[in-house]
């Protein structure tokens, strides 16, 4: 039986914790005024969540619901981990606790009830984006759109620190990335999820449109953020990088997609790292 750490490990895809957990601490550091705010229990206990047990969550019950599309996903050996039998149990335990963990959070931390529903969205989401009968994954269109769990965490964090809901249009901007993320993502499963019968936005496009959809809704992403940022903003050209890159598969074909894909995670945590230390250093009053 695997250790139930090493299973947490492996179940939690430890490469995209900061696709939940760098969004809530950037959602934060957009709010916050100093940055001893950082050292708030309430933001501390929520980061932890973001980065460890959501996670466990999330990729938990997507693996626990993907038995039936795992068999014919070939990453499931070499990049990620494939739900085994001899682990059903712990499996189980850990993505029982992250939801109780949550649960918890939901009913004791959140200061009132928008960030209650908030906090809410985001695991109704987690659950239904792979649990039947709802299954947004193999539904087209909602499959990427419910890929806006990836931006909850960050307006949950700015709600936190500001008690003021985000504007619209960095919101639109977030859905962008995260629609194209999701898409370009599943990309590289066609082949495997049109095995096992399951009609992804990707599998009824095809790669090519599927890309220049990504090209389209990175783009966008991009041209809105450098309109609410400062034209000098260092990572105005950093975000230019995400549209690049299907633009540059299209006139390629021959490049891989997968290849490109596993690499988002390290620049995705420098763009991050970036945009961090860009909100950071003028709240030390040195910018």
């Amino acid at each position: 039986m695997t250790n139930i750490f090493y299973l947490a490990f492996k179940v939690s895809r430890v490469r995209f914790w900061l696709y939940l957990g760098g969004t809530y601490l950037l959602g934060y550091m957009v709010g916050i005024t100093d940055l001893n705010q950082l050292l708030n229990i309430n933001f501390v206990i929520h980061l932890f969540f973001f980065m460890v047990p959501a996670n466990i969550f999330l990729y938990g019950v997507n693996d626990i619901s993907d038995k039936d599309t795992d068999m014919f996903n070939p990453k499931k050996d070499e990049k990620e981990y494939r739900a085994a039998e001899k682990d059903r149990k712990n499996l189980y335990l850990l993505v029982a606790a992250s939801f109780i963990y949550g649960i918890l959070l939901i009913l004791f931390l959140q200061p009132d009830l928008v960030a209650s529903a908030m906090f809410f969205s985001w695991m109704l989401l987690s659950t239904f984006y792979s649990v039947k009968p709802l299954r947004f994954k193999a539904r087209p269109v909602l499959d990427f759109t419910s890929n806006f769990l990836y931006v909850i965490p960050a307006l949950l964090a700015f709600y936190h620190a500001t008690l003021i809901v985000p504007p619209f249009l960095p919101i639109f901007a977030a859905f962008m990335w995260t629609s194209a993320m999701h898409l370009f993502s599943a990309i590289p499963d066609i082949e495997a999820d049109m095995k096992a019968d399951l009609k992804t936005t990707a599998v009824v496009v095809g790669k090519r449109v599927s890309l220049f959809l990504c090209f389209a809704f990175w783009a966008t992403f991009a041209m809105i953020l450098v309109l609410v940022a400062p034209w000098n903003a260092p990572w105005n050209l950093l975000m230019l990088v995400y549209p690049s890159i299907p633009l540059y598969l299209l006139v390629r074909p021959s490049a891989s997609v997968e290849k490109a894909y596993w690499y988002f995670p390290y620049y995705t945590g420098l763009f991050g790292m970036v945009l961090f230390l860009s909100l950071g250093i003028p709240l030390l009053g040195v910018g």
